[in-house]
């Protein structure tokens, strides 16, 4: 189950969780060996819906709006169950229902570990 700020979402049609390796700056010395400043490990969360509820989806994108950072508990392939700190990097929806109450479809998510 996911949860953005205690909100449960809708089963996805699709969930992937990218670690990544973070680091501040990069170079390289007269050996040619790299050298980076710092070195964090962080999460990249790929959601994605076929078709959501106009309402859900209102609610979801209404709170991505107001908040910068959102608390997000979602299944971690290296810790089971995990909460983290994360900000919307990218978000995306197709209309697939018009004219008239529009109703959307291929929703799309993207949210990274602060």
């Amino acid at each position: 189950m996911i949860t953005i700020e205690q909100m449960c979402l809708p089963a996805p049609h699709a969930f992937s969780v990218e670690i990544m390796q973070r680091a501040g700056t990069e170079k390289y010395n007269t050996l040619g060996q790299r050298i980076m400043d710092g070195q964090k490990e962080k999460r990249l969360l790929n959601i994605s819906w076929v078709r959501l509820e106009r309402n859900v989806m209102a609610r979801l994108f209404t709170l991505l709006d107001e908040k910068t950072l959102l608390s997000v508990t979602f299944p971690d392939p290296a810790d089971g169950e995990k909460t983290l700190l994360c900000h919307a990097v990218g978000r995306s929806a197709r209309v697939w229902q018009f004219p008239g109450e529009a109703a959307w479809a291929d929703v799309q998510l993207k949210l990274e570990e602060q």
